[in-house]
């Protein structure tokens, strides 16, 4: 469905970033990043107080915790704290890795422990702690890479196209339509063998109903059913609530185990009538119906992937 006002606002568009994907957004708008790489902004000036500040903090929450390891680590711009947080720790073997990658201006931090029972020992972490300092590099916001790799809000790092386990989460924000949020998570991995977690978006809805009975409100359905995004077969749900707020939702399930062309779970929501964080809570939406399924139909039109990756068709990449 098109809308001329909808046009309008597409008229003059740019790639917005984030993980292995992009969304092509009107020029005005940004990402707000949820799950991420940790980041330290503009803190690279002090990473040695920041350092500090995480040494007094392990040593004060255990009067046998032990700081092992203090200083710059074996690779360029990397630094690293390891520790045991106390006595029983150190007799499992359980030692800390505290990682702070230097990135232009910004910390990245990382972490991992060593362990037996999944094999993770020191070497293997600084072994993987040193290629990922290696392929880390400051990003601006709207820098698009086209090289493979992951984007962070603050970085980019270089990574091959099947390779890595995914969480991504962000936000879209767009300045000519304040009380609009355009999300979208993936999870690569996720098990659909675990319960729940293999059902569509459908079943999951007629669930909700059945469960809340009567309780449940008394929604407007404007579109249901399955919906193709660029070979993600999925569904989707656009409603309006009874307080004039479009909530549309559509979901993808993939592989059980996921792969970076067909993760585990691609979820993708659009919310008008936004206003501090609060749904519903402006005082209307800023669409009417017509103009909302518009929108959400080119927002959805625009989610690909960055650049190539093993298995996804040509139509899913944005970047050829």
């Amino acid at each position: 469905m098109t809308n001329p006002r909808i046009e309008r606002l597409f008229e003059h568009t740019k790639l917005l970033c984030f993980g292995r994907y992009v969304l092509t957004a009107p020029v005005d708008s940004r990402l707000a990043f949820g799950r991420d790489f940790p980041t330290l902004p503009n803190q690279a000036k002090d990473i040695e107080k920041v350092m500090e500040a995480e040494r007094a903090k392990i040593l004060k929450a255990d009067r046998t915790a032990e700081i092992t390891y203090f200083g710059k680590g074996p690779a360029p711009n990397m630094w690293l704290i390891r520790s045991f947080e106390d006595d029983t720790s150190k007799k499992l073997g359980l030692e800390g890795f505290d990682v702070y990658y230097i990135v232009g201006p910004h910390i990245f931090v990382g972490g991992d422990t060593t362990a037996k029972s999944s094999n993770t020992t020191a070497d293997s972490i600084l072994l993987r702690t040193v290629d990922v300092a290696k392929n880390l590099r400051p990003r601006e916001p709207d820098e698009v890479p086209t090289e493979q790799g992951l984007c962070h809000e603050f970085g980019f790092r270089r990574l091959d196209g099947s390779k890595g386990n995914v969480l991504t989460q962000v936000g879209l924000h767009m300045a000519a339509l304040p009380d609009v949020v355009f999300s979208v998570q993936s999870n690569q991995t996720l098990n659909a063998n675990f319960p729940g977690n293999s059902d569509g978006l459908l079943k999951l809805i007629a669930d909700r109903k059945r469960e809340a009975g009567s309780s449940y409100p008394k929604l407007t359905t404007l579109r249901e059913g399955r919906k193709k995004v660029h070979g993600w077969d999925g569904e989707e749900s656009l409603v309006r609530r009874p307080d004039g707020t479009q909530d549309f939702e559509w979901m993808f399930i993939g592989e059980n185990g996921g792969s970076v062309a067909r993760p585990g779970n691609l979820s993708v929501a659009m919310r008008t009538k936004v206003e501090a964080d609060r749904i519903g809570a402006a005082k209307a939406s800023s669409l009417s119906d017509e103009e909302a399924i518009a929108l959400w139909d080119r927002l959805l039109d625009g989610l690909k992937f960055r650049v190539a990756v093993p298995g996804a068709p040509a139509d899913a990449v944005a970047i050829k």
